[in-house]
């Protein structure tokens, strides 16, 4: 049966979950035309309710949408709210971002009778690609790796190949950022640490090791690889002087002292690849649940 109320739609359980049932969405299952936008959690309970008067698909069931999309030739709808990304904890609720997915057929977005037909956007557009945060998604080349074993001497290798696919990425002005407080940090020879037990991490290493803790999506991961290979380059003028400037430390650590490790071994400890992670709690938290939590 169809959920007796929009409150009742399902919060994905963290910003990975969310990003990655949008990709699926988008990606998998075709659902490239979206509304957006941010709203107070004391407007979103009419909002909800219009949004379903006005498209009844954001309540049916899985069941409900493919027999819908089957035999009536309805589009499928999916509503996602969830707090604003870069909130942090992520359980704050102020404010709510909701997105609005649709793919083609009667009824959805790309509907010309559609009431938001005018207003709906295309993920696929180069002027309206989906943006979350610091994330956006885009239809990219990726490498993908595979596993093949070598008939003559029966052993493995791998192999990586290009492919297209959906991935989210940072937004262009946020590796810019990024990269500038690089040379900030460079230039200022803040070397830094990396974060240990509560203590968190500061200067270059705290700012590279902070990135490993983001969404590791595959085009984030690349270019959080690329951010390293960055620093890696700038940092090196800068070296001599922070080890004048850090006596001490270049006696305890010897020749490695002020050097940042391998690439390899950076993407070895610090980037694993992302696996496919459970969408919703045990029990899974609800729009309702978002409204009568406290920040």
């Amino acid at each position: 049966m169809p959920l007796p109320s929009p409150l009742d739609l399902r919060v994905p359980r963290n910003l990975t979950a969310t990003l990655q049932l949008i990709q699926r969405l988008v990606g998998r299952e075709d659902h490239q035309r979206y509304c957006s936008g941010v709203i107070p959690k004391d407007r979103l309970p009419q909002f909800l309710q219009k949004m379903a008067d006005r498209y009844p698909q954001i309540l049916r069931t899985t069941r409900e949408r493919s027999y819908d999309r089957r035999r009536r030739g309805h589009a499928a709808m999916h509503m996602i709210v969830f707090p604003s990304a870069g909130i942090t904890p992520f359980e704050s609720i102020l404010p709510l971002h909701w997105l609005l997915l649709s793919n083609r057929g009667k009824g959805g977005l790309a509907d010309v009778d559609s009431a938001d037909f005018e207003v709906s956007k295309d993920a696929m557009a180069a002027i309206s690609h989906i943006v979350i945060g610091d994330y956006v998604l885009l239809y990219a080349t990726k490498r993908r790796p595979h596993r093949l074993t070598d008939r003559s001497s029966g052993r493995g290798r791998v192999i990586f190949t290009d492919t297209s696919t959906w991935t989210w990425k940072l937004r262009g002005d946020v590796m810019k950022e990024l990269r500038a407080q690089i040379q900030e940090c460079c230039r200022t020879l803040d070397f830094g640490a990396n974060a240990l037990a509560n203590i968190p991490g500061n200067g270059l290493r705290g700012l590279l090791a902070s990135q490993c803790e983001r969404p590791l999506f595959a085009g984030v991961r690349n270019q959080i690889i690329d951010l390293y290979r960055y620093a890696a380059d700038t940092w090196p003028p800068y070296r001599n002087a922070w080890l004048s400037a850090h006596p001490g430390t270049a006696s305890n650590d010897g020749s490695t002292a002020g050097m940042l490790p391998p690439v390899n071994t950076f993407m070895k400890c610090n980037l694993p690849m992302i696996p496919q992670i459970r969408l919703y709690g045990t029990p899974a938290r609800t729009v309702r649940d978002l409204l009568t939590a406290t920040t």
